[in-house]
C-alpha cells in the first residue's frame, strides 16, 4: 500500500483538508495506542483548520483528528473532557480512550485524538424540521454549558484575523476590503462582555451536523469550542443555515422565527441578547470571511492541502448591515 503522502498526489490537492500527512506505519502506530487493527484509512476532505482521517478497523470506523492549532495539551483536553459530559445531553462526537485511559495523545510532536464514528450523513437541504431540531439542541447545549469555561482562545475571531491580515496588502478586490473594513470598524464599537456566556460550539455549520432518517444524530467538531456569548452560535445558524441559502425574504424571516422559537423553548434570550443579536450575526459573518481569506494566503504560501472554500460566497451576508 502506498504511503498516504504518495496517494495524495493522485487526488485533487485543493480539495483535501490535510496539513499533516500520515503513512500506513504512522496510522498503525497510533492505532496500537487504542488496541485497534486498521484495515484501511483515508484523509477526509472537510474543514480548514485540522487534519482528519477516517480509519476502518477491526472494531468499526473511527475518526482520527490531528490538531493543527498549536495549543497546549491542557487546553485541548478541556474540550474532550467537556464532550464526555455533553454527550449525555445532546448527540455529539465522543472521544475514545487509549489502553491507558487517555483521550489525547502526542505522536511525532503532534497532538491527536480519536473519536467514535457517527453513522449519518451531511444535511443536503435545510428544512424547517432541521431548524427546529438544531434550535432545541443548541438551546440544550447553551443551558448545560452556562458559566462553564474552556480557557483556550478561539481561532474564529475577526479581531485576530483583521489585524493579522493587513487587508490592504491582500490580493482581493478593493470594494471587498472597503466593505469588510467599514463593518469591522462598526463592530469594534460593540461591547458583548455583559451578555450571558458559556461554552459555545463556535463552528456550528450544517456540515458539522450529521443526520439519519430525517433526525440529527450527531453534532461534530467542537475543536473551536470556547467560552463566549451564546448569541455567537445563534449568529452562525442564522448566517450559515438560513441567510446563505438565499431564501426569499418571507421564507427567510419564517426560518429565523422557527429556529429562534425552538431555541427559546429551551433557553430564553435576555433583552440584552435580543438587542445585540444583529451585531452577533455580523461578528460571525466577518469572522468566517476573514478566516477564509487567511486560508487563501496559507494555501498560497505554504501549499497546504485544505478544503477550498472561497470567502466571496460569504460576502452576501454583509448586505444586511
Amino acid at each position: 500500500m502506498l504511503k498516504f503522502r504518495e496517494k495524495l498526489k493522485e487526488e485533487k490537492e485543493e480539495d483535501m483538508a490535510v496539513y499533516t500527512y500520515l503513512s500506513k506505519e504512522d496510522i498503525n502506530n497510533i492505532a496500537k495506542e487504542y488496541d485497534l487493527v486498521v484495515y484501511s484509512f483515508e484523509g477526509i476532505p472537510e474543514g480548514i483548520l485540522n487534519s482528519n482521517y477516517l480509519l476502518n478497523t477491526d472494531r468499526g470506523r473511527f475518526i482520527l483528528r490531528v490538531l493543527e492549532g498549536n495549543r497546549s495539551f491542557e487546553s485541548e483536553k478541556e474540550e474532550l473532557d467537556f464532550l464526555l459530559e455533553l454527550n449525555k445531553i445532546i448527540p455529539c462526537t465522543i472521544p475514545c480512550e487509549t489502553k491507558s485511559g487517555e483521550t489525547l495523545i502526542r505522536y511525532n510532536n503532534k497532538l491527536m485524538s480519536l473519536f467514535y464514528y457517527i453513522d449519518g450523513e451531511k444535511i443536503e437541504e435545510i428544512t424547517t424540521d432541521y431548524l427546529k431540531e438544531i434550535g432545541i439542541l443548541l438551546g440544550k447545549l447553551h443551558k448545560f454549558s452556562e458559566n462553564k469555561v474552556i480557557s483556550r482562545k478561539t481561532r474564529i475571531d475577526e479581531n485576530y484575523y483583521f489585524k493579522k491580515l493587513n487587508l490592504s496588502s491582500v490580493n482581493i478586490p478593493k470594494a471587498d476590503i472597503d466593505e469588510i473594513s467599514k463593518l469591522y470598524n462598526k463592530l469594534s464599537k460593540i461591547d458583548f462582555t455583559s451578555l450571558p456566556k458559556g461554552i459555545i460550539h463556535n463552528d456550528i455549520f450544517p456540515d458539522n451536523v450529521f443526520v439519519k432518517d430525517g433526525k440529527i444524530v450527531g453534532i461534530l467538531d467542537f475543536n473551536d469550542a470556547t467560552t463566549a456569548p451564546f448569541i455567537f452560535d445563534i449568529g452562525i445558524v442564522i448566517n450559515f443555515w438560513i441567510r446563505i441559502k438565499r431564501f426569499d425574504s418571507i421564507q427567510e424571516r419564517e426560518c429565523i422565527k422557527i429556529f429562534l422559537d425552538a431555541y427559546e423553548s429551551i433557553r430564553k434570550l435576555t433583552s440584552k441578547e435580543r438587542e445585540l443579536l444583529d451585531m452577533g450575526i455580523l461578528k460571525m459573518a466577518l469572522a468566517f470571511i476573514l478566516v477564509r481569506i487567511d486560508r487563501l494566503i496559507v494555501r498560497k504560501e505554504e501549499n497546504a492541502l485544505i478544503e477550498q472554500k472561497s470567502y466571496k460566497e460569504l460576502m452576501l451576508l454583509l448586505k444586511y448591515f
